[in-house]
């Protein structure tokens, strides 16, 4: 079965909230609906702006045509519209007339169910009609008093018509699976990708359920990408600048940030720097010109806390790696780079304690030695070279 188109309902009233909106979800939608309160208020200038910015994506204008379809829906093709919505409830003249100015730009029409008493009826009438899509449509004031599409689209769904079914109504990143396994064309999404913390974020999440990857793998992989893409693009070379004004580096972190500690060093000693892990029997003083680097999710580790008072008092360079903007550690950093945001760090099941982190944080050190590897042209086989050989 093929997989489900996303739409994102663009409700703003404010235009250029609304490109930067579209412009945040771009990479994970198929769909940016105008919404009817949104083309009320910016008018045909909105649709011209968002075809012109993104020409790969469809673009629907969600008129609710009630009456003079064909002479209401004209323009807004013109503009380009490649789908205009009409009401069910208008009747079949209007819904006639906007299938004319539809066919005329070669473009699509959607039937928008909301308040239809008899949905199946409609629906059939619009597919004879030739209407591409049949929307079916819980709308605000519905979703309010309870409502949602799920019985509607199971009702369409079993009459087979030759459209596409489009459905709205409160769905979210709990209910997008329900919607693609019964059968929907086009999933509609509003709230739960413009609302979010990070709209990015959502639109990403709410891709990855429709496209049916639930697994634990694509969790762990979204989040991962969902930190990293909140983490400052400027620390790789906020970080090579401080590596390279050190005489020596050291690393430093505690339990399973301690191993990725050790990955980061490996990876610098085959870059070609002098590097030491905190710790080893072999590692020797720290002084002044010399960086510490310090891997921490809470920047609160007693013994972190020890070694980075010690750097201090010496004189070297600190810099922290931490889940939080503000810790003791950071307190006493030259600085801190955080890795996403705080509010991302919440309890995610399947990925306990400090799972989330310590991945991204990996993550985030590989890309940042791929930086140092393209910024230095430094060549594999140098890196190989340096590589131990008493293995």
């Amino acid at each position: 079965m093929a997989k489900p188109l996303l739409q994102l309902a663009l409700d703003s009233l404010d235009f250029d909230k609304t490109i930067q909106l579209a412009e945040q979800t771009a990479p994970y939608i198929d769909i940016f609906e105008i919404g009817t309160p949104c083309i009320k208020f910016n008018g045909i200038e909105l649709v011209r702006a968002l075809k012109e910015r993104f020409p790969d994506k469809l673009l629907l204008v969600d008129l609710k045509t009630m009456d003079a379809g064909e002479y209401e829906a004209a323009p807004f093709y013109a503009a380009g519209a490649d789908i205009c919505t009409v009401l069910g409830v208008s009747g079949l003249a209007t819904i006639s007339g906007v299938i004319k100015a539809a066919k005329a730009h070669n473009a699509e029409v959607q039937i928008d169910l909301i308040n239809v008493n008899d949905k199946v009826e409609c629906a059939k009438a619009a597919a004879k009609l030739g209407a591409q899509i049949i929307g079916v449509h819980t709308g605000l004031d519905a979703q309010a008093a309870g409502q949602t599409p799920f019985s509607d689209l199971q009702k369409i769904a079993d009459l087979g018509l030759d459209v596409r079914l489009s459905v709205a109504g409160g769905i979210n990143q709990h209910t997008v699976q329900q919607v693609a396994e019964s059968g929907a064309n086009i999933i509609v999404v509003g709230a739960a990708i413009y609302g979010a913390e990070s709209p990015a974020e959502a639109a990403r999440n709410i891709r990855r359920l429709a496209d049916g990857k639930t697994g634990h793998r694509y969790m762990i992989l979204d989040k991962i990408s969902s930190i990293l893409g909140a983490t400052n693009d400027d620390y790789n070379q906020q970080l090579t600048n401080m590596l390279d004004r050190a005489n020596r580096i050291f690393v430093s972190g505690a339990g399973r940030s301690g191993l990725i500690c050790k990955f980061f060093a490996m990876r610098l000693m085959h870059s070609g720097y002098d590097v030491s892990v905190v710790g080893e029997i072999v590692t020797p003083s720290i002084k002044k010109g010399d960086l510490l680097i310090v891997i921490s999710g809470s920047g609160e580790t007693e013994q972190l806390i020890a070694f980075t008072k010690r750097a201090r008092e010496v004189g070297a360079s600190i810099m922290l790696i931490s889940a939080k903007g503000d810790s003791t550690i950071g307190d006493m950093a030259d600085a801190v780079f955080q890795i996403g945001r705080a509010d991302q760090y919440g309890k995610t099941l399947g990925m306990p304690m400090g799972t989330i982190f310590e991945l991204s944080t990996l993550s985030f050190l590989e890309a940042l030695v791929s930086h140092l590897i393209h910024e230095k042209g430094i060549p594999e086989e140098e890196m190989r070279y340096r590589h131990a050989n008493l293995e």
